[in-house]
Order: structure tokens, then C-alpha cells, then sequence
């Protein structure tokens, strides 16, 4: 049962801990609605298409440490939308997004809705679009966003949240999203997916994972270093794709230029110094953030922080 006063939930951002918030709190009885500023629900389990082509170009993959996110796993697995890739890490099935879409299906969800300023006050918020749309009221917010955008939107309507949120610190990840002729590079590659390199942190094909299309063009995310990311991270897309081709091709050993190389900025990509507490709630206020700024730099991180935002709310926390 919702929470006496708390009925109507507004979650800003539709990534993995925002719609976990917003999953459990509809089952509890909560009207609930997501709003999303880009195209779809997922957030960094994010899958990028592009000119045929397809990458995973976001989180590579989940691990299980706790009992609550491994037997959300094994629920994701039994209905078809996750799988295993080796002995403990799982992938989105059939792609790295499928997840997240699949919880957020069925509930509310406005795309396109770029959160500028939550006005209003207590049981009666509204959310004001950058677009110009108003939505509301609500009874309370939950922004899931990354942690410095979290405390810009809080800093009018819950400050002290705000200077929480700020505490966060991140890597930047630049990733480089490559696709080949079949063999123009090595099958398999012969390089290891956490090469020792000053520049690349991570190399892997997409076509090794379970329910990717295997056939065709060789389909590469390159993610580079914190150290490369921040020294180029203020570039033009196509400046850090040429930058990052010219970094990882020795490694890849490619006989002839990628078919398609196109870059990705993540500017909040690996936390480094989280909050430490499992989501942040104002009660008196009806204001609330969660997200895996608040625990760790890990898929597991979101879950559970935005689980821990919904039982808080619900008043089981």
C-alpha cells in the first residue's frame, strides 16, 4: 500500500534506478510516472544504432554480489531479456538496454522531457520541461539522474539534498564505437579486453556476446582511460574518434580502416567517490534521489539504490 499523502510519484530519468523506483512503488499502489530526456528507457545500459550497426556502448556487462540484484537477474533471465556472458557476468538480451526497457514497460514513460526546474512545493510539485511542457502535480519527485545534474535540479526545491548529491565525484569515459569488414581484423581479436595502455581501458566485440548478431561487419567498443577521457574530453566527436582510432589500432591490428568509427562522450561514467548512503529522501519535502553515485560505480549500485529509494519512501527502509 502507498504511503498515507504519498500517492502520485513523478521519477525523473529512466535509467536502471529510476525505473526500479518506479516499478516497486507502482506495485505498492503509487500512481507513478517516469519522464526521460532522451528517446528511450536505460541510461548507461545503453545500446547506440547507427548505419546498420549496433553497440553496447554503454555498461559491457552486470555482476551479481548481493542475494536482492542476483535473484533480479534470475528473473530477467527466466523471461528472456538477460543472459549470461561467462562464468559471473551477465548482458542484456538482446541487448544491453533490454533490461531496463522491460521493467519500464507497462508504465508510464514521457520521452524527450528535459527536466529544467521542479516549482511547486509539498504534495503538489511540477516538473517544467526545457521543451516548454509542465507536468504535475505530484506528491513527491525522485530524480535519478547523474549526481551534478541531481543537485542542479534539487537546489531550489531540496537544497540539502543537493549538497549531498554534490558530493559525488566521477570518471569521464570516452568510447569509441567501431565496426571492420570481416577480415580486416584478427578473428578472435588478439588483444585482451583490459589491455595495459595509457590511453585504451577496455576493448571488446559486440558479436562475443550472447543474442548479438554475429555475421557481417566486426562490431568494436573501445572505452578509453579516466586519464585519456579527461585530457580529451571537451573535443569534437569526430577529433576523439580520430584520437582514439589512433590509440587502439595497433592493438586491434587491423588491415584496413573501420567502416564506421563514431565516438560517445560519457561525462558521468565511473564513479569514483560515491555518497555512501543507498539513496537520499526528504520526507517533510516529498523530494528524493537515487542512483549509483550513491553506492558504487557498478549496474548493481543503481538497483539497489533505487530499490532502497522506494522502500524509504513506502516507509520500509
Amino acid at each position: 500500500m502507498a504511503v498515507e499523502g504519498i500517492e502520485r510519484v513523478a521519477i525523473v530519468g529512466a535509467g536502471l534506478s529510476g525505473v526500479i523506483a518506479a516499478r516497486d512503488l507502482a506495485v505498492a499502489g503509487c500512481a507513478v510516472h517516469i519522464f526521460e530526456k532522451s528517446r528511450g528507457a536505460g541510461g548507461r545500459m545503453a545500446t547506440r544504432r547507427a548505419e546498420g550497426f549496433a553497440f553496447d556502448h554503454g555498461a559491457q556487462y552486470f555482476k551479481a554480489h548481493g542475494a536482492d540484484f542476483a535473484a533480479e537477474i534470475a528473473a530477467w533471465r527466466s523471461r528472456g531479456f538477460a543472459t549470461s556472458w561467462g562464468e559471473d557476468r551477465f548482458v542484456g538480451l538482446p541487448a544491453m538496454n533490454a533490461p531496463v526497457k522491460a521493467l519500464a514497460d507497462g508504465l508510464p514513460l514521457t520521452t524527450g522531457f528535459t527536466l529544467a526546474r521542479i516549482e511547486g512545493g509539498p504534495g503538489a510539485w511540477t516538473l517544467r520541461a526545457e521543451e516548454g511542457a509542465v507536468a504535475g502535480p505530484f506528491d513527491a519527485v525522485l530524480v535519478s539522474a547523474p549526481a551534478p545534474q541531481t543537485a542542479t535540479l534539487l537546489a531550489a526545491a531540496a537544497p540539502d539534498l543537493a549538497q549531498a548529491a554534490g558530493r559525488a565525484r566521477y570518471a569521464p569515459c570516452l568510447t569509441l564505437m567501431l565496426a571492420f569488414e570481416p577480415d580486416d581484423v584478427p578473428s578472435p581479436l588478439a588483444v585482451p579486453e583490459r589491455p595495459e595502455h595509457a590511453a585504451i581501458a577496455w576493448i571488446a566485440e559486440d558479436g562475443t556476446k550472447p543474442g548479438r548478431l554475429r555475421e557481417g561487419a566486426r562490431r568494436i567498443v573501445v572505452n578509453a582511460t579516466p586519464e585519456f577521457s579527461r585530457a580529451h574530453l571537451e573535443e569534437a566527436p569526430d577529433a576523439i574518434a580520430e584520437a582514439l582510432l589512433a590509440a587502439v589500432a595497433p592493438l586491434l591490428g587491423a588491415t584496413a580502416a573501420p567502416v564506421h568509427a563514431k565516438a560517445h562522450r560519457w561525462r558521468y561514467a565511473l564513479v569514483e567517490e560515491p555518497v555512501g548512503q543507498a539513496c537520499l529522501w526528504d520526507p517533510a519535502r516529498g523530494i528524493g534521489a537515487c542512483g549509483d553515485w550513491c553506492l558504487a560505480g557498478r549496474v548493481e549500485a543503481a538497483f539497489d539504490s533505487g530499490r532502497a529509494l522506494a522502500r524509504t519512501v513506502l516507509g520500509e527502509g
